[in-house]
């Protein structure tokens, strides 16, 4: 069992600060293109007063990322050095999808210290990354071998992740490929599922009845909404606004509380919009010996029959496309 506590109460595990939602990707089993909130940068005065708000607490990690490409930011260097002067023992993951990550971006980042960078590849095949992309995957290839050069690689980031998000039609040829260039590229491969991002997405994947660990983090919009979780891209369900109170006061807020209780005592189902979200990453903290047990049982059920995330043949029976909905 986890707790985070201090004196004041339990604090979030993480920090996801969306420093723009602007993308310069199309993913189709990613809502940025249905969007319908403004696609802005985070002003310099909010990131800096959500960064200070963190130093309040001994927050695990920071994620300068949420329904955006950080490096369509044109501020963002200068943010995450600002994030590791001002949280230093604070893990700072980074996630991209590549295609900006220049090598003279990628230049800029050596030495700022970052202790995880994911880049979302998802796929080698030219015609289905440009599909499912919108990219040239030789420019972005070509970037990732610059970016794991043995020469700058360990100056960049601690660890590197090449992640893919395994659809519905992904064979296991073209998984075998990419764990084969993972390998090749001495990086870390993540191979996941579909979520469902709420029911707006078609995914095989079935909504787990244990906690989310999205309960014990905090997702930051760019205008300083703070979003149930990367899942409610428009806000909708919002716990609180980091303009009018501190990170902690949104995180120990009654909307937030009520949803931690809700998935931590079996109800994740009776809150909306979570019972028909499949988000499938589960949530230990929090709960009495004999709870954490049980869920860990369940969590560990559903990995091994589902299997959500690693190498899996592609579903024989694919669900109809379902266009993402324009949130209500």
């Amino acid at each position: 069992m986890f707790n985070r506590r201090n004196g004041g109460g339990e604090y979030p595990r993480l920090v996801a600060v969306e420093t723009t939602s602007r993308c310069n990707a199309s993913c189709p089993f990613c809502p940025y293109n249905v969007k319908v909130r403004d696609k802005i940068a985070m002003a310099q005065d909010l990131f800096e007063k959500i960064i200070e708000d963190c130093r309040e607490f001994p927050l695990e990690t920071i994620e300068p990322f949420l329904n955006g490409e950080p490096f369509v930011d044109p501020d963002i260097v200068g943010r995450l050095e600002h994030i590791k002067r001002r949280l230093p023992r604070t893990n700072l993951a980074v996630y991209s999808n590549g295609y900006a990550l220049t090598p003279k971006r990628i230049d800029q980042l050596v030495g700022i210290g970052i202790d995880h960078l994911y880049i979302s590849l998802n796929t080698l095949d030219p015609d289905k990354y440009r599909a499912i992309m919108g990219f040239n995957l030789a420019r972005t290839l070509d970037n990732m071998r610059y970016l794991t050069d043995p020469v700058r690689r360990q100056r960049i980031a601690h660890e590197i992740t090449f992640r893919m998000t395994r659809m519905d039609d992904t064979t296991l040829a073209e998984q075998d490929r990419f764990i084969a260039y993972c390998k090749e590229r001495g990086v870390r491969c993540f191979i996941v599922g579909l979520f469902n991002y709420k029911g707006d997405v078609s995914s095989h994947l079935p909504v787990p009845g244990y906690p989310c660990e999205h309960i014990t983090r905090l997702d930051i919009l760019s205008d300083g909404t703070v979003t149930l979780c990367c899942q409610d891209q428009e806000g909708k369900y919002a716990w609180g606004d980091v303009r009018k109170a501190s990170v902690l006061e949104v995180y120990r807020g009654a909307v937030a509380t009520r949803y931690r209780e809700m998935h931590r005592t079996g109800r994740r189902a009776q809150i909306e919009p979570c019972g028909t979200c499949n988000l499938f990453w589960p949530s230990l903290d929090g709960m009495p010996l004999a709870t954490t047990v049980k869920v860990a049982v369940q969590a560990g059920l559903y990995m091994i029959r589902h299997r959500p995330s690693g190498r899996k043949a592609p579903t024989a029976d694919p669900p109809p496309p379902r266009p993402l909905a324009v949130s209500e």
